[in-house]
């Protein structure tokens, strides 16, 4: 298999072929295009990931930034210094870099996207070119030249497990981590939580109001579309920061992910049963789902609405209006797959009661018509 390093020299247009001939010759279904049925969504995925900009909101993010950076820096005479890393899905490299300035004697660097071009520039820059070697492919397809110590991956997606990267983190922990080596981070955490969102009421409010008031404006009677609006909207996985005081339960674990043993196939299908107490008398209209990562060395990256804000925020399932009273129960199973369609996107089927009266059946898709939404 080919790899692509740092000294070599092609050009940007000749990078993004090699790219998509790589993709498309490791599927098994081939179009008409020359691009794979399985993998067709994937050249696009990739390429989403060569906007410079979308770098810009997860380095800006400083929650994030910073305990990536605080982990390998606290765990640099322990765990990188002198030893040899891979960073996958490394963007623009700044992981790398930061294992680079930690000590690391070799760093992999492994990106599919074309940002991966500039990631050997900002090598370069940065003289790191003696420890920091850049691969551009598919992790999966690439092939490492020896063992490595520690494995570095911002993986995480929306909901933790939006857009399916793990899997590419966990094939080269099965491939080329050392036995006893570390991974950054080393354990993940899925919380959901009752929620009675403001947001989502205001939102229906001036939806309705809109189209109701159209027959003032117009003479128009385009009411039939206030309901469809609002129905629309609750169908919808949102992608919100969730307000403390909105969280109306304590959380329970959807799922608790050890890095070290996790395997890519847990990952198709995650079935959670739960029983949530409500506090206090309230109006239920939501679900709220959030993580946490844990590095060696106690560091924790959350996403809490507890916490500080970070750009991958909350994740917000809709509910019917429910009055709750205090500690009214609710129940249920949440089922997170991946979707049939395009592995990447993830169906979410929940079914719940509340005091045990009639079940509750709610289905949502998680793919790019999420809504992420203003404050």
């Amino acid at each position: 298999m080919s790899q692509i390093s740092i000294n070599e020299r092609n050009t940007p247009e000749q990078e993004i072929g090699i790219m998509k001939r790589k993709i498309s010759e490791n599927g098994t279904e081939v179009v008409s295009n020359g691009t794979t049925k399985k993998h067709k969504n994937d050249v696009e995925y990739f390429l989403s990931y060569a906007d410079v900009e979308l770098h810009r909101t997860m380095i800006e993010d400083q929650k994030r930034t910073n305990t990536y950076r605080d982990a390998i820096m606290k765990g640099a005479e322990k765990w990188i210094k002198g030893k040899v890393v891979a960073d996958v899905g490394c963007g623009t490299g700044i992981l790398s870099m930061f294992c680079a300035q930690a000590g690391a004697s070799k760093v992999y660097a492994i990106e599919a996207s074309d940002i991966g071009l500039h990631a050997k520039k900002l090598v370069e820059a940065n003289n790191f070119n003696d420890v920091i070697t850049v691969l551009i492919g598919k992790a999966e397809d690439l092939e490492l030249p020896e063992k490595v110590d520690v494995i570095v991956s911002e993986w995480m997606g929306y909901m933790l497990l939006y857009e399916t990267m793990l899997p590419s983190v966990l094939h080269v922990r099965d491939r080329y981590l050392k036995s006893g080596g570390k991974m950054f981070p080393e354990r993940a955490v899925l919380h959901m939580a009752l929620g009675e969102t403001q947001w989502i009421t205001k939102y229906e409010e001036s939806a309705f109001d809109f189209w109701v008031s159209l027959q003032h404006l117009y003479a128009l009677d385009m009411s039939i579309l206030a309901d469809h609006a609002v129905t629309k909207y609750k169908d919808t996985v949102h992608v919100h920061m969730v307000a403390q005081e909105d969280i109306m339960s304590f959380p329970t674990v959807v799922c608790d992910l050890d890095l070290y043993s996790v395997k890519a196939e847990d990952l198709a299908e995650i079935t959670h049963e739960f029983s949530l107490s409500s506090m206090g008398n309230r109006c239920l209209n939501s679900l709220v789902l959030w993580f946490d990562v844990m590095f060696p060395e106690g560091v924790k990256l959350s996403t809490s609405p507890d916490e500080e804000d970070t750009h991958w925020q909350n994740t917000v399932l809709t509910l019917p209006d429910c009055r709750v009273k205090q500690d009214s129960l609710v129940k249920g199973t949440i089922k997170i797959s991946q979707d049939d369609s395009y592995y990447r996107h993830l169906k979410l089927e929940l079914e719940y009661s509340v005091d045990n009266q009639e079940m509750i059946r709610r289905h949502f898709k998680m793919d790019d018509n999420c809504v992420e939404s203003d404050s």
